[in-house]
């Protein structure tokens, strides 16, 4: 929806805390909502092109607008016009030292100089070309858009399956986050990438960290803005996770994150025994692990340390068959 010649952008509504004076929260709510409407103004086109576009696609109205900076490929052909200068030089320096070593002894000197100023160039040249690539989020889907050329659209309803995925950061026991992996009913892979961020937060990732180390009355101030993970998780791995539920009901299997999950239990991937669903009384998930607490038992491991994707989705599937279960973004 538009007003006037403008759309409409999201606000940014904040919780009233305790223990703070009238005044004093009504400064902070005043500091915070200001710098949240400065940046609405700044990226206010920004929004209106998102509006049309949705309105264009039929995907609805906006609700994220997220950008990053990206260098295209450098390609083939330009490395190695790249290459071909340093390779030259070093030619000359060859037949040089071969066949007039005394011309080619003051030019040795010059080698750390031409290698500075060399990457120097290299380093400007590969990022010739950086631009602001835009994903927009609706509720219908998202919309991928560059510069140049069409939006890539990828519409939630034709999403047939969808991955959280994590990489090693160096220890069997920590991750980072990557981002989602969608696959569309045409055969499609969209990687989604984390590095998105919301247009409209003026305080970017900073913003979480103040609201987790400032006092309560603060940190329940601090504007929220949704992510690329919320809207993907409402759009996408929710309903794939009530589908996958509803087979598991109908009494099929379903494997996710290398763990069979059956109408009577679950089960690891070298388990030749289920789990009864009665037996369990909670189910941990972390990137790469799982851990299922056994009533009056053990509880039981499972760890991946080849690959912790896919445990978010794993442990919606496991809450929408009414499992309790948790996932740790962290490992």
């Amino acid at each position: 929806m538009t007003t006037g010649h403008r759309a409409e952008l999201p606000g940014s509504a904040t919780h009233v805390g305790m223990g703070m004076s009238p005044e004093a929260r009504q400064r902070l709510d005043h500091g915070f909502q200001r710098r949240a409407e400065e940046q609405q103004t700044r990226h206010a086109a920004d929004w209106q092109h998102a509006a049309q576009l949705g309105e264009t696609l039929g995907l609805g109205r906006p609700l994220g607008i997220f950008h990053l900076e990206t260098t295209p490929p450098l390609g083939v052909r330009r490395v190695l016009r790249l290459l071909v200068p340093a390779a030259m030089f070093l030619l000359v320096l060859v037949l040089l030292i071969v066949w007039t070593p005394d011309t080619a002894l003051p030019l040795l000197s010059l080698i750390p100089f031409v290698a500075v100023g060399y990457c120097l160039v290299f380093f400007v040249v590969s990022r010739r070309g950086r631009f602001t690539r835009w994903l927009y989020g609706y509720a219908g889907g998202l919309a991928e858009a560059d510069p140049d050329g069409p939006p890539r659209v990828v519409r939630f309803a034709e999403v047939t399956d969808v991955v959280d995925e994590w990489s090693s950061s160096g220890s069997e026991s920590s991750w980072d986050y990557q981002g989602f992996r969608l696959t569309t009913a045409d055969g499609r892979t969209v990687p989604i990438t984390a590095k998105y961020r919301n247009a409209l937060d003026p305080y970017g990732p900073v913003g979480a960290l103040i609201a987790a180390l400032a006092p309560a009355e603060v940190g329940t101030a601090v504007p929220r803005f949704p992510s690329t993970a919320d809207l993907i998780t409402d759009g996408a791995v929710i309903p794939i996770a009530a589908r996958a539920a509803a087979t598991v009901r109908s009494g099929e299997t379903v494997v996710r994150g290398d763990l069979r999950v059956a109408p009577d239990g679950i089960a690891g991937p070298k388990d030749t025994a289920i789990t009864p669903w009665a037996a369990i009384e909670r189910i941990e998930l972390r990137p790469g692990h799982v851990k299922v607490r056994r009533i009056g038992g053990k509880a039981l491991k499972y760890d991946n340390y080849r690959d912790g994707s896919g445990y978010a989705v794993l442990c919606h599937v496991l809450i929408a068959l009414g499992v309790d279960a948790s996932f740790e973004p962290r490992g």
